[in-house]
């Protein structure tokens, strides 16, 4: 069975064709690209059944339901960093919903697999929204309403978040061996990627001028953590960037995720999760 035809048992409706969004006329082909390939999480012939099959060691699981929560918490993000001129931008918006979507649909599979697993992912005492929610809300707010050019920060820090959970989501896979979460974490990343393109497109076409450039180098510079880190405890989120971020295949990875955010206009020497994880991490 493919992911791509599945047919009922009767034979009656025929292949299942995955159907994207929907295009427009003159829409830029990057944004096209995107929305073209724009669906839920494909989980055609996961094999659920074969979980319990397959041992886990603790840390990987740990780590798991941390990322499971760092996805799932995005269903905030409306109210807290999706500014108005987010919102109103025709291209920007329109990738948000979908983003929005696809990032909900990545936190449910995880659920799905830490239930059959054994582990099965608490619901939180205090709901979905922390402090840091609050903060995040108000400063976009005054940001995105101050700053006409506000959105080349929203999309630099994005394109940062996406690459480091690439890489993050990478490392895991190579932390264990277990066929059925290495093949979920696979189809995620390719998700992923398809996120990270579009943030870095529009990064880079609006970090075209120096002025720009400099003003949102400065805030990340002085304000950049990795995703997730916040809305987490400290001690938490450090022991997970340690364990996927440390090491010598951590290590690299995480200069790769600085070495591929160098490519954004003002950002040739910028080290962002290096920086951090050498204050946090690995000091």
């Amino acid at each position: 069975m493919t992911a791509s035809a599945v047919h009922d048992p009767a034979g009656l409706a025929g292949p299942r064709v995955p159907v994207g969004g929907v295009t427009l006329p003159g829409e830029p082909p990057e944004f096209q690209r995107f929305i073209s390939a724009s669906r839920p999480l494909d989980l055609d012939g996961i094999d659920w059944d074969a979980i319990p099959a397959h041992a886990l060691p603790d840390d990987v699981l740990k780590i798991l339901a941390y990322m499971q929560d760092v996805e799932s918490h995005t269903v905030v993000f409306p109210r807290t960093i999706f500014s108005q001129r987010a919102v109103d931008d025709e291209l920007i918006g329109s990738f948000l919903i979908c983003w929005l979507y696809e990032e909900g649909m990545h936190g449910r599979a995880l659920a799905r697999f830490l239930a059959i697993a054994g582990h099965p992912v608490a619901q939180r005492p205090k709901g979905r929204t922390t402090f840091m929610d609050h903060v995040d809300r108000t400063l976009t707010t005054l940001l995105a309403a101050a700053w006409k050019d506000f959105l080349a920060l929203h999309m630099a820090w994005g394109a940062v978040h996406e690459c480091t959970t690439i890489h993050a989501y990478q490392r895991l896979m190579q932390s264990n061996e277990h066929p059925v979460l290495n093949e979920l974490l696979r189809r995620i990343v390719a998700d992923e990627a398809r996120h990270f393109g579009f943030y870095m497109w529009q990064a880079k076409e609006r970090l075209a001028r120096p002025a720009t450039q400099r003003r949102v180098r400065a805030i990340m510079d002085r304000l950049y953590a990795p995703v997730g880190t916040n809305h987490q405890p400290d001690k938490l989120a450090c022991w997970v960037s340690g364990f996927l971020f440390d090491g010598e295949e951590g290590r690299k990875a995480a200069e790769r995720v600085d070495r591929t955010i160098s490519r954004l206009p003002g950002f040739s020497d910028a080290r962002l999760l290096g920086d951090w994880l050498a204050r946090k991490v690995y000091a």
